[in-house]
């Protein structure tokens, strides 16, 4: 009786088999019958066909990112008769050679794409012709959704670019990628992303940009940071990062030129640092008002360790004014190593010196600055004139901000306003709540020395007649992050510059990696592009005070 059982087993077992085979079969002639054209209908819940990404524009509306429409062409290899005859057809209409168009198939072995980017109008003929030669059968001319960018490489590095998949990649398009290009949306044929307006303004980054071009086509540098904000609203109206890279084109972008090195480029931003150290140091009390007298070297000793900090040349007697106009590193770590190291280092921090900007771009570092238990005996002296700290661009405006206003550091803003696809609009930028970090008396006097730097001392060149300029110029050293040492012969040339001085409007800061040539001062580099940047925005109306100057257009 046991041996039957045993017996029977594999005859259940086939019989188990051959049940789950009919049914898997009839399965798929369900599927077959009644899902024909191979896809499921939803019904419930019905959702948008295509999703619109939207576009990307500039504070006045002007776009700088856009959805559009393209057209490819591409041969059915498998399934053509004379590949020549094929090539012969749409030769004359899509700007190919017909031994190009031959030899564009051979690297292919079943679907060859011959031809992208075609317009409208291109693809009408080029159908028109494929039906005249009867080859639609093995031809295909499809439409595809691609992202056209009408600046190029103006703010390349913050607007960012859609990859081949159109999902955004870096810059605004990475950050907002879910509020441009959102999910589909139910009940709805096409879902539309929301347009996204920066606060960017093209014509004064183009202004930006000219003085750009011109600073690399002359010195040759090895990157290039700018930037101009409102002083007032923290708005970023330009900003410039060189080397560019045209956004149609990323695919043949180098990594290096797709670094927003405003954002992500860390270096020690020299005597430019000056001015920030010089209002604590007057905000505290420290008399800056008896001469300081500069033979070129003053030696130092802290905690019993002796140190020496040069100046570039003798200054002879100087007091808080001489020392911005001439830029004395002596004097002002004279100043500086009498203020507290906590008071001097959370005075750094309420400034936004070693943290992130809180601004939504991508790759934002926070720069460096330890806390005063890893400071050696000479830190606080040549954190004085920006050694031993390490910033981004960003961080030196957002600072600025604070001499614009009284004191008061206002937060910087990229995005200007979120519209629908209809123009309403969900989200704009508000004037932000500021931190005060001086008093008003001692920005009043920083002020006052910094346009002292602009009529006789090292920011002569940032000046121009007529409008009223207050500037500081630095030029670093730059550090070999392979090293830990100063790169022999590298400098970091910058100028920042805020005008009309009496009131500022805007700020203007150019910082230049690595100059060559005859000079590597941030007063000969840096301090003319500011120069002109204040002329061009003068020029185009935007400096309505009584500072402003008449003019005259050749």
């Amino acid at each position: 009786m046991a041996q039957d059982s045993r017996n029977r087993i594999p005859y259940v077992f086939l019989g188990i088999v051959i049940t789950l085979f009919l049914i898997f079969t009839a399965r798929i002639a369900y599927i077959i019958v009644m899902e024909k054209d191979g896809r499921r209908s939803y019904d419930d819940p019905v959702v948008a066909s295509s999703v619109v990404r939207g576009s990307i524009g500039d504070r006045n509306g002007n776009i700088l990112a856009s959805q559009t429409s393209t057209w490819t062409l591409h041969f059915r290899l498998s399934a053509m008769d004379d590949i020549e005859y094929a090539a012969l057809a749409v030769s004359p209409y899509i700007g190919m050679m017909v031994d190009e168009i031959l030899d564009k198939a051979s690297q292919y072995t079943t679907y060859a794409l011959i031809k992208d980017g075609m317009t409208m109008a291109q693809a009408d003929e080029v159908e028109a012709a494929i039906e005249d030669a009867g080859l639609q059968a093995q031809i295909d001319v499809t439409r595809q959704q691609t992202r056209s960018y009408a600046s190029h490489f103006h703010a390349g590095q913050l607007i960012g670019f859609v990859n081949r998949e159109g999902v955004g990649s870096e810059g605004i398009e990475y950050m907002f990628d879910d509020v441009l290009s959102p999910y589909p949306g139910l009940d709805e044929s096409v879902t539309y992303g929301d347009d996204i307006l920066l606060t960017i303004d093209l014509d004064i980054q183009y202004l930006v940009d000219v003085q750009v071009q011109n600073i690399a086509y002359e010195h040759d540098p090895d990157y290039i940071m700018a930037i101009v904000a409102d002083a007032k609203t923290g708005d970023i109206l330009a900003m410039s990062s060189y080397p560019w890279y045209d956004l149609n084109h990323y695919n043949v972008s180098s990594a290096d030129e797709r670094l927003n090195r405003c954002a992500a480029y860390n270096y020690e931003p020299g005597s430019v640092f000056k001015v920030f150290t010089l209002a604590k140091c007057m905000d505290e009390g420290i008399d800056t008002t008896t001469p300081f007298i500069c033979d070129g070297s003053e030696t130092f000793t802290v905690d019993g360790n002796s140190f020496t900090i040069g100046c570039h040349t003798p200054h002879g007697e100087v007091d808080g004014r001489q020392m911005i106009a001439q830029s004395c590193n002596g004097a002002i770590a004279s100043w500086c190593l009498q203020l507290g190291d906590d008071v001097f280092y959370e005075y750094l921090r309420s400034l936004g010196f070693g943290s992130k900007p809180d601004l939504q771009i991508p790759a934002l570092t926070s720069g460096f600055l330890s806390s005063p238990e890893n400071w050696s005996s000479r830190t606080k002296a040549t954190l004085a004139f920006g050694q031993e700290i390490n910033v981004n661009a960003l961080q030196i405006v957002a600072a600025a901000s604070a001499l614009a206003n009284g004191g008061v550091e206002i937060p910087l803003n990229v995005i200007h306003e979120i519209r629908r696809h209809d123009g309403t609009v969900v989200w704009e930028s508000a004037p932000a709540e500021g931190t005060r970090v001086m008093s008003a008396e001692t920005v009043a006097a920083i002020l006052s020395y910094m346009e002292s730097a602009v009529e006789e001392g090292t920011a002569k060149k940032a000046g121009l007649d007529g409008i009223r300029v207050a500037a500081k110029t630095g030029t670093a050293e730059i550090i070999n992050p392979e090293t830990g040492s100063y790169a022999e012969g590298t400098n970091l040339a910058s100028t920042l510059a805020l005008a009309p001085a009496k009131d500022p409007e805007y700020i203007v800061y150019y910082a230049i990696s690595a100059p060559k040539g005859n000079s590597v001062w941030g007063a000969d580099i840096a301090a003319p592009a500011c120069s002109a940047i204040i002329e061009g925005l003068a020029r185009q109306g935007r400096l309505s005070t009584s500072d402003q100057m008449t003019i005259q257009v050749n």
